[in-house]
């Protein structure tokens, strides 16, 4: 019981204050890893989290993002790149997470903060949000066809909200989101002078 008590008693973390950066050999590795993060809402917010939810595909989820057009396609400094909005029982994570040489750590982490600044300063486009509303409808559908991912969907959201009701309308909740709700979101939520950032090396391409 004192185990359940100390769950119930959790509180989120607070978002960063300032840049938290760690660094790592991995002797495995060809390619150096980035990853950043940032404390974002979680369950208990759930309306919060999906202007988010969006932005992480605005910015790393597909050929057409922003960040997989900049970084892999135009300058090619990274070999792959993704962004994540991850909602969980207590507290939400943001992340972009980045494969790239090791000479190209610090141009890749400013790129991304300044692209982070753009989302607060700028409203995106509408075609833009278009985009990721119709993956997220097709993705909703298409991963749910099987009832036995139906009946994981409704598990998780049922023992997590006890309600069915984010699972059954999460594709209208993201048809709803704005271009204001979203750089509302990147305000509140994403710093590009406070996150948490963690890099691994491999013993071959340390700077």
């Amino acid at each position: 019981s004192s185990a359940i008590e100390d769950r119930t008693n959790l509180t989120p973390e607070p978002a960063f204050e300032n840049i938290v950066r760690r660094e790592y050999v991995d002797e495995s590795l060809q390619q150096a890893r980035l990853v950043m993060v940032w404390r974002v809402p979680g369950i208990p917010e759930l309306k919060e989290t999906y202007a988010l939810d969006v932005l992480a595909g605005i910015l790393g989820r597909g050929r057409m993002s922003r960040l997989f057009r900049d970084l892999r396609e135009e300058r090619q400094l990274v070999t792959q790149i993704g962004v994540s909005n991850i909602t969980q029982r207590l507290q939400g994570v943001f992340y972009i997470s980045a494969k790239l040489p090791a000479e190209n750590l610090a141009e890749v982490e400013n790129a991304i903060a300044n692209h982070i600044h753009r989302c607060q300063t700028e409203l995106v486009s509408d075609s833009e949000i278009a985009r990721i509303r119709t993956k997220v409808a097709n993705q909703f559908i298409f991963s749910n066809e099987k009832p036995s991912a139906r009946s994981n969907l409704y598990g998780y959201y049922y023992s997590q909200v006890g309600d069915l009701e984010p699972a059954l309308n999460y594709p209208s909740h993201i048809k709803s989101v704005s271009a204001v709700d979203i750089q509302k979101a990147a305000q509140q939520y994403l710093s590009p002078h406070a996150y948490g950032i963690v890099i691994a090396k491999g013993t071959g391409n340390r700077e």
